[in-house]
């Protein structure tokens, strides 16, 4: 394992502050199956108003947010109902003899047809809805508005190509191919397409983000930026039916197909771990993300298969469309015109490979927004670490963080000061996380998020743990005894096997 090499581009370079399609008439109209009309009560209280695009170059400010994007305002309108706390949970269980796959569900197209894409003729589903394009997904013209930490941010497509690549890039640690002729896609968990805000990741619906980037032959980049789903919908399918991938990682995809019907991005790697939907509610269930548990037992994670990126035929408006049984863990777009906008450029040709990188909002790295910092062992700025083996000295006396007093994963009082390490890697192994200590007395977790509700073990002295590639957090923590905190020096190994 070795972490992988980041292409650093400061968006601050990028910033401009300021006050900030049509349907294909190939795709026939029809109604939605009848489960996927968004159910009496909460489901129902939207707005009408669909995504057109003042937005497409001609953003207007608006109180909703800094570009007043009008997607945004919708989905905010047609917001369901806050759910009932979660009860609390600790940190997923994995089930290694659960089945790998996940269960289609969604109704097949009536027929195929063939159209043009870069690559040649893509064989097509011929599903009929009236969803419209995304504005987003059309062609750029000028510049764009993005609602960053920083502010709003009007950037042309090649500044766009690259804060996008960035968010890819310093969150998943791995590099992003620019040759002439590529792919790439990025999906953000939880944010709403021109965003990068967490928007709470409401259950069934397609409020995610996803954006095509490519490469002409002559290095001109361009950008597509379209809504999506990245969990599975809120639906019944079946005992170890449907998971959701796990976030901050490349994925790596292909050109190929899709249940044997149509051509799509299908992964084409397995062993992969995931977080199994148990209840059936279309959230990934854990102290950090607990929504809605209306049934017992809690998700769980395996090992997963079949995730692929495709299309859901929903019809519009886009913030009133539901998931449902069209995504038992894949990455759903809505609506043919979406699809179709998308896979006639996304088309790599069948076998050859995309790159998927899966990011959740809450945890793209703060160097893409915040600039280049000094580490300093904080959750903003953490120590990162470089290669395996690592070995570091420190105390925790020191340390100028004291943010996580508890843990998802123990009733351990972690009330004193801590240190937090990066960790990215890129393959399947073995983590050995230990640390000594004389005078002190600091324990050692380990977290997919920097979050203390994210644990995914601790110890006293020393942890194994079987990982997947991801983006960890390690913390060296002060433990509490009598009130007072066993703060001082300590000897951090880590090992890779």
């Amino acid at each position: 394992m070795k972490p992988g090499s980041l292409v650093p581009v400061s968006l601050v370079a990028l910033l401009v502050l300021a006050g900030c399609g049509g349907e294909d008439p190939a795709v026939r109209k029809s109604a939605p199956p009848a489960e996927d009309v968004p159910a009496p009560g909460g489901d129902t209280a939207a707005s009408t108003a669909t995504a057109t695009d003042s937005d497409v170059d001609a953003d207007v400010a608006g109180p909703v947010g800094a570009c007043g994007h009008p997607w945004v305002a919708a989905f905010r309108a047609a917001r369901r109902p806050a759910p009932p706390a979660a009860a609390a949970r600790g940190p997923h269980t994995f089930d290694p003899t659960a089945p790998g796959g996940i269960r289609y569900a969604e109704p097949l197209p009536r027929g195929t047809f063939l159209r043009r894409s870069q690559l040649g003729d893509i064989t097509l589903p011929d599903y009929a809805d009236d969803m419209p394009l995304f504005p987003r997904a059309e062609a750029w013209r000028g510049t764009r508005c993005f609602e960053t930490p920083d502010g709003a941010a009007w950037l042309t497509e090649a500044e766009a190509f690259a804060l996008y690549q960035d968010v890819a890039e310093r969150t998943t640690g791995q590099p992003l191919h620019t040759t002439p002729g590529a792919r790439a896609v990025v999906g953000i968990r939880g944010a709403f397409p021109g965003t990068f805000a967490w928007n709470g990741n409401t259950p069934n619906v397609f409020d995610d983000t996803l954006v095509l980037l490519t490469v002409d032959a002559d290095g001109t980049r361009h950008v597509r930026e379209f809504p999506v789903n990245t969990d599975t919908g809120a639906y019944d399918f079946g005992t170890n039916g449907s998971s959701s991938l796990k976030a901050n990682r490349r994925y790596h995809h292909e050109g190929g197909w899709h249940r044997g019907s149509y051509e799509a991005l299908t992964i084409a790697e397995s062993g992969y771990r995931t977080v199994d939907d148990t209840n059936h509610n279309g959230h990934v269930d854990s102290d950090r993300n607990g929504w809605l548990p209306p049934d017992a037992g809690d998700d769980h994670e395996r090992v997963g298969g079949g995730h692929n990126i495709h299309v859901a035929s929903v019809d519009g408006p886009l913030e009133t469309a539901i998931v449902r049984r069209w995504s038992a863990g894949c990455q759903t777009i809505p609506g043919m015109a979406n699809w179709m906008a998308f896979i006639e450029r996304a088309w790599p040709g069948n076998g050859n490979d995309v790159d998927y990188f899966l990011v959740d909002a809450r945890d793209i790295d703060p160097e893409v927004f915040g600039g280049a910092c000094t580490p300093d062992g904080t959750r903003e700025c953490p120590y990162r670490i470089p290669g395996l083996p690592y070995t570091d000295r420190r105390s925790t006396a020191a340390a100028p963080s004291d943010v996580f007093p508890v843990y998802n994963c123990s009733d351990a009082d972690e009330g004193g000061p801590e240190n937090a390490y990066l960790l990215i890697v890129d393959d399947y192994g073995t983590l050995e996380i230990s640390v000594e200590d004389t005078d002190a007395d600091v324990d050692v977790h380990l977290l997919d998020a920097a979050d203390p509700d994210a644990c995914v073990d601790r110890d006293d002295t020393d942890l194994v743990r079987d990982v997947q590639p991801g983006r960890y957090w390690i913390v060296a923590d002060t433990y509490v005894a009598g009130g007072t905190p066993l703060a001082g020096e300590y000897t951090l190994h880590v090992r890779w096997q």
